[in-house]
């Protein structure tokens, strides 16, 4: 009888902006800065990693961010290609970015934005890397307005900036932990009746289910935790 493993499913980090006084993080649907030191750390931190964004954000991108696979949620068709992918709901979100995190040996995930993809995906999130602007008070349509209470969150670490020659302002760049982390299990039952899936992405699904099955032969041991298996996987290529 096949040895039972317990792996644990990616994690999902919110990664943010937002001015220190009054949580905006957009204005008319573009940042109100420029932080040229933020915008490096921001690509050292995603690439290689899936993505998550709302139609907005990516709008406000124009293009799909190279190194990543980049899904955008939206109700709206988005035409897709080899390094961008439609999610309907969050649900699917989760399950694309979940492939792909397997796939390609990462331990998490990444949601940028807007303000409503923060809140969607909220009670899933286990990590915040949260930029802090001193740029004074500002007015703006779009906030990030979560307290980080002591209580459910912890303080890893802090790093101060100063405004340089690519920056607008000063800032800080603050990583928090949730104390009691979301774990996330794949539920056939609820992922059918809440996802809607293409053709395209039902072939993900079946290699995700494929990658669980085995998931021991590709994942280090620290992650062998929180998914029971009975059976062990074949590495499933990255997309």
């Amino acid at each position: 009888m096949a040895r039972k493993a317990r792996v644990r499913m990616p994690s999902a980090t919110s990664i943010v902006a937002r001015s220190a006084e009054d949580h905006i993080i957009g204005i008319e649907n573009r940042l109100p800065w420029h932080l040229g030191t933020d915008l490096k750390l921001f690509k050292e931190q995603t690439s290689e990693h899936a993505i998550i964004m709302g139609r907005k954000t990516y709008e406000s991108i124009g293009r799909p961010l190279p190194k990543r696979l980049n899904i955008v949620l939206s109700r709206s068709f988005i035409q897709e290609q080899s390094n961008l992918l439609w999610a309907s709901s969050v649900e699917t979100a989760l399950l694309l970015a979940d492939v792909y995190s397997i796939c390609n040996f990462k331990k998490e995930f990444f949601v940028i934005g807007g303000e409503n993809v923060y809140s969607l995906f909220d009670r899933y999130i286990n990590r915040v890397i949260l930029t802090e602007v001193n740029c004074g008070r500002i007015n703006g349509d779009a906030k990030f307005d979560r307290e980080f209470d002591s209580r459910e969150w912890n303080l890893l670490k802090e790093r101060c900036y100063h405004r340089g020659e690519v920056d607008d302002f000063d800032f800080s760049v603050k990583f928090f932990a949730r104390l009691k982390p979301f774990h996330r299990y794949l539920s056939k039952r609820s992922f059918f009746e809440k996802a809607a899936i293409s053709e395209k992405q039902w072939d993900l699904f079946s290699d995700y289910m494929s990658a669980l099955e085995q998931l021991e032969k590709i994942l280090p041991q620290e992650q062998l935790e929180f998914f029971e298996l009975t059976e062990l996987p074949s590495v499933c290529g990255a997309r």
